[in-house]
């Protein structure tokens, strides 16, 4: 690529790294806020009464459900990294291309959680059928960005053997 063109790439990715950060750390917030915090606070105020059992299960119940949100932000963290790595001018390397794969299984994953500890239902209705057609559409685009990821590492690491034999 000419400079103009990496100069440009690198001014964007610093505020898509600035954007994924912002993401994170909102997402981290309301995380914590709306999903574990109630929970967190029923736990604390139950100590010692009968009600202590009920309420770390339900706890541990919102922590299950929880994972697909947690594997989410792992993918919003892997993401702000790539962008840290394209704004630093490392765009074609073997370690951005690994960052690609890794949030693609970050993205993979929290669609298998999703599907694991989701919502289920006894019947099979409108709303069920398109949360479980999200999950495999989610978890198809992970697999296709750790393909891609994959891709760019292999073609990476030639284009660096190449360089050293020539």
């Amino acid at each position: 690529m000419s400079t103009p063109q990496i100069d440009a790439l690198q001014r964007e990715s610093r505020s898509l790294k600035k954007a994924f950060e912002w993401a994170f750390s909102i997402s981290c917030f309301l995380l914590f806020s709306q999903v574990t915090y109630v929970p967190i606070k029923t736990v604390l105020f139950s100590v010692g009464t009968p009600d202590a059992m009920a309420a770390l299960a339900h706890l541990g119940e919102v922590a299950a459900r929880s994972l697909p949100s947690v594997a989410l932000l792992g993918a919003v963290w892997t993401a702000r990294g790539l962008f840290k790595a394209y704004e630093s001018g490392a765009v074609l390397t073997p370690e951005s291309g690994r960052a690609v794969g890794r949030l693609g299984d970050w993205l993979t994953a929290s669609g298998v959680l999703a599907l694991f500890v989701g919502p289920a239902s006894d019947k099979m209705d409108a709303v069920t059928a398109a949360y479980i057609t999200t999950q495999i559409v989610l978890i198809g685009v992970g697999l296709a960005i750790r393909l891609l990821g994959r891709v760019q590492a292999i073609a990476a690491a030639i284009k660096a053997d190449n360089e050293q034999i020539v």
